[in-house]
């Protein structure tokens, strides 16, 4: 009988391999073996891709909704800047208002509404030298420059006057109606 090594069996009894010894497993810092085999836990590269183009597709849909999102905060704070302009406007150069005096029809949202004006504020009026303004519910007085500026920022402040020179029927053309009608 021959004597073979303890290798050649083990290799013949296919309990080992040829090569040699294999390298130690190392241990980590708190003395366990790191039994994670490198090689074992790597995806197909048709996955890898996959999950990539799925991070990348994440991502572009987060920047794309952090655009719009700040996109519409700089709309709404440029509509809060022009509100602030326009109620300064208003409440900086309104008229004063006379306390007593002949009123004023005007309509707003169908609603006939009055304002005591006195005969200056009248003729302003007629003559389109002051405008009606409203904010926060309440009407105001403002000259046409003032009224300009606020029609750059929001015409919807303004109220509109009637205009008075218009006659639709040639019969009635030679008759004047003024502007400032007291009903």
């Amino acid at each position: 009988m021959s004597k073979a090594s303890l290798q050649d069996q083990l290799l013949k009894a296919g309990l080992a391999k040829k090569g040699g010894k294999q390298p130690k497993q190392k241990k980590s810092a708190w003395g366990r073996v790191n039994r994670h085999d490198k090689d074992a836990n790597t995806k197909p590269p048709a996955e890898i891709e996959a999950a990539k183009k799925a991070a990348a597709e994440k991502l572009e849909r987060e920047r794309q909704q952090a655009r719009e999102n700040s996109a519409r905060q700089r709309e709404e704070e440029q509509r809060r800047a022009q509100r602030a302009e326009v109620r300064q406007l208003i409440l900086d150069h309104a008229e004063k208002l006379a306390s007593h005096g002949e009123p004023f029809y005007f309509v707003d949202q169908g609603r006939i509404l009055s304002l005591p004006v006195n005969a200056r504020l009248r003729r302003g009026l007629a003559t389109r030298k002051l405008r009606l303004a409203t904010w926060d519910k309440r009407y105001y007085i403002v000259s046409a420059t003032t009224a300009e500026k606020i029609a750059q920022r929001d015409p919807a402040y303004l109220l509109a006057l009637p205009s008075g020179g218009e006659i639709r029927d040639p019969a009635y053309a030679e008759f004047t109606v003024p502007d400032d009608l007291i009903w």
